[in-house]
């Protein structure tokens, strides 16, 4: 008898410890779960922290690029007295609301531990933090890519008079040049956003600058060179009065009406 109870007692042991262990591997998975969920809108967002960064950066090479705190705008991102990059008020009413969603659910997990991956605070707080990731990488690119168009627009040059260098005596400044906006091309691709890559960027913009002023116009008909000069100058704007017939007849034969705008 006593052999058979002690097989018996085997038995309910090894069931309770069956159970105990399948008990552990649900709250493992669900554990698991909730933090691979919850990691996967916080690496998003971590993405994002590099380019925000380099935000502050950019806006003091370039300060009409971002909205200041003193002007209308209300949204986005701002740049207060102390050049410093802030959150407008669309964008800081989704981080509130991410962090009051983030901590609603922390406060049911601390209540039901692995089975708060079933209550509906996970999920909000996930859609949250999306929201606010999503916001910050949309202002992120506009600014970006505001900013390296305004960098083009600062050094760019027409292909004519790009290719008339060569017969002008200048083929060092016309091969420099494209050496330094092939490089500068190259790296405007990167997904490595950092304050390296905006220093190289801002230089190579400098340098082509730089060769764009040695570049040689005599070979222009009359009055397009002054047109060009006072297109590219970042001081001043050309007035219709330098669009003579022969000006205007040069820009419809390089087909640049179409890249051209007036302002006011």
């Amino acid at each position: 008898m006593s052999t058979l109870k002690v097989q018996v007692e085997k038995i309910q042991s090894q069931i309770k410890l069956s159970s105990n262990a399948q008990e552990n591997e649900t709250i493992i998975k669900a554990n698991s779960n909730i933090l691979n969920r919850l990691n996967k809108s916080l690496d998003e967002l971590t993405g994002n922290k590099t380019k925000f960064n380099v935000m502050p950066i950019i806006s003091e090479l370039d300060a009409q690029l971002i909205p200041r705190l003193e002007n209308d705008e209300s949204d986005g991102f701002l740049i207060n007295e102390s050049s410093e990059l802030i959150l407008g008020d669309d964008v800081k009413a989704l981080l509130e609301n991410a962090i009051e969603s983030t901590s609603l659910f922390i406060e049911k997990w601390r209540e039901l531990e692995h089975k708060a991956q079933q209550d509906d605070s996970l999920n909000n707080s996930i859609v949250a933090l999306r929201h606010f990731t999503k916001a910050i990488n949309d202002i992120n690119d506009k600014y970006w890519d505001q900013w390296l168009i305004h960098l083009e627009n600062d050094f760019v040059v027409e292909e004519v008079v790009l290719e008339q260098q060569s017969s002008l005596g200048k083929k060092e400044t016309y091969q420099k040049y494209n050496r330094l906006k092939a490089n500068f091309d190259t790296d405007k691709t990167s997904k490595n956003v950092n304050s390296g890559l905006v220093s190289s960027l801002n230089s190579l913009k400098e340098q082509l600058v730089t060769l764009r002023g040695e570049m040689d116009t005599s070979d222009l008909p009359e009055g397009v060179a002054k047109f060009l000069k006072e297109l590219d100058s970042p001081y001043t704007t050309p007035t219709l009065k330098l669009l003579t017939p022969k000006v205007f007849e040069w820009l419809t034969k390089q087909d640049l009406l179409s890249k051209l705008k007036i302002s006011r």
